[in-house]
């Protein structure tokens, strides 16, 4: 792992025991072991170091480009989206097990850093913004390559379907930030999707 990756790790490490507010730079010089002058190498301030977390952890994460899905049918975009929460899930538990203490119970540090993020950075809900868009025309190509394949009923709504497969999808989200258990969480999301992709048969 090079520097500039250990300093975007431990810092999320910091954020998420801690929030945002309460973290400042002698906190990760102590959480990285590097001298001051060698976090200002890498970030010009706190707050372009902080910008770099939130684009690693909380964007990039769940990115994607559409291109890649626009032939899935919506049995393919189950599977994909399951897997990249499955990813994710990971990647977030990965580094909340380092945590001490109580804060490592679950994914619900990470869930609550996320809407502190959501609530101060306009462009951070921005790029969410923009993140949320993909999936649901990700959802509408997989609803209509279902449709012309004969999958799914031909009178079916495009655009509601995609908004309540998309809001399944983030309703099992934030409620995996009370499950200790990322599989659990998984397997419901893909249970959820299959249900209501079966009433549209």
């Amino acid at each position: 792992m090079d520097t500039k990756e250990i300093i975007l790790k431990k810092t999320l490490n910091l954020l998420l025991a801690k929030g945002f507010d309460a973290v400042s730079i002698s906190d990760i010089q102590k959480g990285t072991g590097l001298s001051r002058g060698l976090l200002y190498h890498y970030f010009k301030n706190k707050e372009e170091l902080f910008i770099e977390v939130t684009e690693k952890y909380f964007i990039r994460i769940f990115d994607y480009n559409v291109s890649k899905t626009d032939k899935y049918t919506v049995y393919e975009f189950t599977d994909y989206i399951c897997k990249r929460f499955r990813k994710a899930i990971k990647s977030i538990s990965d580094i909340v097990s380092e945590l001490d203490g109580s804060a490592k119970s679950s994914l619900l540090n990470y869930h609550f850093l996320f809407y502190q993020v959501m609530q101060r950075d306009s462009v951070f809900r921005d790029k969410y913004k923009n993140t949320i868009e993909k999936e649901l025309i990700s959802w509408k190509y997989a609803l209509r390559n279902s449709i012309s394949k004969g999958e799914l009923r031909k009178d079916i709504d495009i655009t509601k379907s995609a908004q309540q497969l998309f809001t399944l999808t983030d309703g099992i989200w934030f409620q995996s930030q009370f499950s200790t258990d990322g599989k659990i969480a998984i397997k419901s999301l893909e249970n959820a999707l299959l249900h209501y992709i079966e009433l549209l048969r």
